[in-house]
């Protein structure tokens, strides 16, 4: 059998493609936007720590699985005794997109900075709470699991007028359609995922598709604005998983 020339095999070696797959690092539902969101309604500033006026970051490392699911939380720069213990808490109630390689999930280690500011924390919360107070007196649930529409008892209900019957009517009075949208003349649904947390907060607020024109982050921005009723089960608050479809339609005469 013939043999190829020596230099001929060579210019083969070095003519194959060598193609790096991509690195995703791990990424919290809804990227910074929804973390700091979520910080503003939840986070629970140790009253010690307020009083001091301590202002830094308490920093949580811990290791996101391949299926989003974290473990390992523990401090890896800390701030203060109480600070710290509520960072641990916080960063618990963060969602993940695992790391990925190619498209393919892995877990990997990862850490998240809590910052701690006294000042802006009295600041924002001198203000009226933009919620109403629950309703009753039902005891929450502290296990920080996710509970889907039929594994609960009573469905999270939004706290405005009507319930839920209601949301189509408040989210098409509250909507502020987006210039470069109406520009364009972009109509559609933006669907959003989001956590009803034990508080009644919206947490880990996400798009499942993408519109564009600015209407992905103005259905962000009107979801946030729903204060909830948590769900029920077993006779306590819990944490469930929701979405919600937002319309952008424009009024033909508007055109």
């Amino acid at each position: 059998m013939p043999q190829f020339p020596s230099i001929l095999v060579a210019a083969l070696v070095v003519t194959a493609p060598c193609r790096a797959q991509s690195y995703a690092t791990p990424e919290p539902y809804g990227g910074k936007q929804a973390v700091g969101w979520m910080l503003e309604q939840e986070q629970h500033f140790p009253a010690g720590a307020l009083a001091a006026g301590i202002n830094g970051e308490a920093t949580i490392a811990f290791k996101v699985l391949a299926d989003g699911s974290t473990e390992h939380l523990r401090v890896q720069i800390p701030l203060d005794p109480a600070c710290d213990a509520e960072a641990l808490r916080l960063v618990r109630l963060i969602r993940w997109m695992p790391a990925s390689t190619g498209g393919t999930a892995l877990d990997t280690d990862h850490s998240i900075a809590i910052p701690f500011n006294a000042k802006r924390y009295k600041k924002l919360h001198a203000k009226t709470a933009a919620c109403p107070p629950l309703a009753g007196n039902t005891p929450a649930d502290s296990s920080y699991l996710l509970y889907i529409g039929q594994q609960v008892d009573t469905l999270a209900a939004p706290q405005i007028a009507g319930g839920l019957r209601g949301l189509p009517h408040y989210l098409a009075g509250n909507l502020k359609y987006p210039p470069e949208a109406f520009r364009l003349d972009i109509q559609g649904k933006v669907t959003i995922e989001f956590v009803v947390e034990t508080s009644g907060s919206v947490s880990n607020l996400r798009t499942l598709n993408f519109l564009g024109g600015g209407c992905d982050d103005e259905a962000m921005r009107l979801a946030h604005t729903v204060c909830w009723q948590p769900a029920i089960k077993g006779g306590k608050r819990v944490r469930s998983v929701m979405k919600l479809d937002i319309q952008f339609r424009l009024d033909p005469s508007s055109r």
